[in-house]
């Protein structure tokens, strides 16, 4: 997932170079834990204007360098969590790109696609999860071969009171909704919404509780690719509802700054997991990105301003759980997440408690990101990664050694736990809830060109069963 983009905010295929030539880990790893001071959504493509620089001290604030002089709480106290020892498991097919994988909401399914070429063009695949061990079903991963895509088009899972589909979009712009049926079957459904292949970050919503739902998507000016390609001068908010796909709603048009991204997808669009409600960056007057939200419970909805605080929003995800509205969003492209909360009636998110790593073994860790919320027997988790700081988003994101970190939500004291090493490119953790335990999968990325690069599937354990 994490999402994102990206997370949405996800895969960058040119401006990039990984981390390391040198082969991934062996399938089972056991990792030391590493000692104290030792010391991220939508896809872009053929975009040669420069991201921003990602630094840990902030400069003088832009929204586009994700930057800004933030006087934040200090964090809580985090302690090291203790008798928990990292172990990864590499799955899936070495020599097969897993170039975006999600998980259905109920676990159930990973969708994910498999990148076949060096122009982005691919398959969209679902396959089952086994909730007891973890495995995918089949082991590979290509379970149902559900359509033909682009990194652009690829699908993102939904969820209704029918149960889980996903939706994308295929090479000629129409777009498709499947409901996994098994791990190796699905019906597929082209959707009446008017074809066009200038679409990209497609997600369905997450509500379990009703049926149908509704797709946003970023559709760009003119051509087809990333956030900064200077070939599009704007971009726009688009969403339609599964009861009417042929009714196109357009929320919002944002032009391309001079550099790096629009605030759209540096505050990354994400529906609220549980809420038809959708949130996504802008800047405000002071030029800090903050959040907006479209709520679609209420009657005329319209966009509305739900944060005001210092500090540039970095691919948050929106969350409806026990009544109230939570946010996690990245800050200022550093190793900070901020968890905000809303209860009915408020008009803003409010600041509830800040998540940075205790003791990261990067050199200068950067640019928290793809924060996903986990329920087990109780308790609440976020998983999310930091990468070492780089020259740009793709940079840091997919070409730079990162740690994927697991942190508890509302417990004092917090507790972190790291699931990695630290020594290899990773990208998009998304975690899965089974039976009597929890994992975390994510990306490993081998190769210096993300078109020609693998991207390796790994399985972390976790602390939590």
């Amino acid at each position: 997932m994490k999402r994102l983009l990206l997370s949405t905010l996800a895969l960058i295929l040119l401006a990039c170079r990984a981390a390391t030539n040198t082969p991934p880990p062996p399938s089972t790893t056991t990792i030391p834990m590493p000692v104290a001071e030792v010391t991220p959504q939508d896809s872009q493509t053929n975009d040669p204007t420069p991201a921003p620089l990602v630094q840990t001290s902030p400069p003088a604030s832009t929204p586009q360098d994700s930057q800004t002089n933030d006087p934040a709480p200090a964090p809580p106290d985090q302690p090291a969590a203790t008798g928990f020892t990292p172990q990864v498991t590499q799955v899936g097919d070495p020599a097969v790109n897993y170039a975006s994988i999600e998980f259905t909401a109920d676990n159930r399914y990973m969708v994910w696609f498999e990148m076949t070429d060096t122009r982005g063009n691919g398959i969209v695949w679902h396959c089952g999860v086994d909730p007891t061990t973890g495995d995918l079903i089949p082991p590979d991963g290509k379970g149902f071969r559900a359509f033909e895509s682009t990194i652009f088009g690829r699908a993102n899972p939904g969820l209704d009171a029918d149960g889980p589909y996903y939706v994308g979009m295929d090479r000629a712009g129409t777009m498709i909704l499947v409901r996994p049926t098994g791990p190796t079957a699905g019906t597929i459904r082209p959707l009446p919404t008017p074809p066009d292949l200038t679409r990209r970050a497609i997600y369905p919503t997450i509500l379990p509780d009703q049926p149908g739902g509704f797709v946003f998507w970023i559709k760009n000016e003119a051509v087809p690719g990333g956030g900064t390609n200077p070939a599009n001068d704007w971009f726009e908010l688009h969403y339609i509802s599964l009861d009417d796909p042929t009714q196109v709603n357009v929320i919002e048009r944002q032009e391309r700054p001079r550099r790096g991204f629009a605030p759209m997808d540096s505050a990354f669009a994400r529906w609220m997991k549980n809420k038809p409600a959708l949130t996504y960056g802008f800047a405000d007057a002071n030029g800090v990105v903050q959040v907006r939200m479209l709520d679609l419970t209420q009657p005329n909805p319209a966009p509305q301003a739900v944060t005001n605080d210092p500090g540039n929003k970095v691919d948050p995800y929106s969350w409806f759980y026990n009544e109230r509205e939570i946010l996690l969003a990245g800050i200022n492209a550093e190793a900070r997440t901020h968890v905000y909360i809303r209860n009915a009636g408020e008009a803003e998110f409010r600041l509830a408690e800040t998540i940075i790593p205790p003791a990261s073994a990067l050199t200068r860790p950067a640019l928290a990101q793809s924060n996903e919320p986990i329920v087990f027997d109780g308790r609440t988790y976020t998983v999310y990664q930091v990468n070492e700081a780089g020259a740009s988003f793709w940079n840091v994101t997919f070409g730079k050694a990162g740690e994927i970190w697991l942190a508890t939500l509302f417990e004092t004291p917090q507790q972190h736990w790291l699931l990695t090493d630290s020594l290899t490119a990773k990208a998009e953790p998304e975690p899965v809830v089974g039976t009597s335990r929890v994992w975390v999968f994510y990306n490993v990325i081998e190769g210096d060109n993300p078109l020609t690069a693998v991207w390796h599937l790994y399985r972390a354990e976790t602390p939590i069963r």
